[in-house]
């Protein structure tokens, strides 16, 4: 009788979960593509609201770790590199890294040893971690054939871990990385990349901007590396004895539990795009 009530909360949980998921798809997607398609000043003051929300959920979660973070210096430097992505100024990018060091230096020798070079370390990692990766949606944005082109990034991430998900729940046997996500299995990692893949191909069928060839490797980069930096989350997430970092969204938790494996994704296929296709 006990077995039976377990799995009948097991299921209730699972529907109501994937009820939420649905109904955030539904009101966010929209919002996504059309804020992708007319880009500009919407789309980077969405990204800059992400960014803001990541850092924050970020600073929380190490925080949580016993490691204090310089919370201000973090929102500056998350704000100047969406900033400098929204203005396609890439020389800025030392000068922003070089400003935050410095302001860091400046609270070091003022505040030592309540403020010390590891909590340097940490603020300069939480602006670049939740601000720098995620400002390559805006770069990757103005890039030729944009709008296509930022959709392929974010429609293969999202269907790496939708193939990954109901691939695992319906075959996953062997555990992936059973210490920092137990419910991740090697079938499900492998029908992730192959949902990355063939999503990829059906954008090469329908826009064809370059060979079918680019498409299959960044179908295959955004698999394998959207999968990474979903474990990277966990691994913050499971230092801080969390299950979510946030939940600001509902059926999927906080930011960084819905654009993680973005934070790897749009920088790699911005980083391909601009040295393999556009150089």
């Amino acid at each position: 009788m006990a077995g039976c009530i377990k799995v009948k909360s097991e299921a209730g949980d699972f529907f109501k979960m994937l009820f939420y998921r649905i109904l955030s798809a539904v009101v966010g997607i929209p919002v996504a593509i059309f804020l992708i398609w007319y880009g500009g000043i919407p789309l980077s003051l969405a990204v800059l609201l992400l960014a803001v929300l990541g850092i924050y959920e970020t600073g929380s979660l190490l925080r949580k770790t016993g490691v204090n973070v310089w919370m201000p210096g973090a929102f500056w430097g998350g704000l100047l590199f969406v900033v400098n992505a929204y203005l396609k100024n890439t020389d800025l990018l030392g000068a922003i890294l070089l400003l935050l060091l410095a302001a860091g230096f400046i609270r070091l020798v003022c505040l030592y040893p309540r403020f010390n070079m590891t909590e340097l370390a940490v603020t300069v990692f939480v602006s670049l971690y939740a601000g720098w990766l995620l400002s390559h949606i805006i770069a990757l944005r103005q890039l030729p054939g944009g709008f296509h082109l930022t959709l392929l990034m974010i429609i293969t991430t999202w269907s790496t871990d939708t193939f990954a998900y109901f691939t695992g729940r319906a075959m996953g046997k062997r555990k992936l990385a059973p210490v920092l996500s137990p419910n991740k299995t090697v079938e499900g990692s492998i029908g992730g990349i192959a949902g990355s893949v063939g999503t990829a191909a059906v954008f090469w069928a329908v826009g064809q901007q370059f060979g079918l060839i680019h498409y299959i490797l960044i179908g295959l980069f955004v698999g394998v590396l959207g999968q990474v930096g979903d474990l990277a989350e966990s691994a913050l997430k499971r230092l801080a004895g969390i299950k979510d970092s946030g939940s600001i969204i509902p059926g999927h938790g906080g930011i960084l539990d819905r654009f993680d494996s973005m934070l790897i994704t749009a920088p790699v296929v911005y980083f391909y795009l601009i040295t393999i296709i556009f150089a």
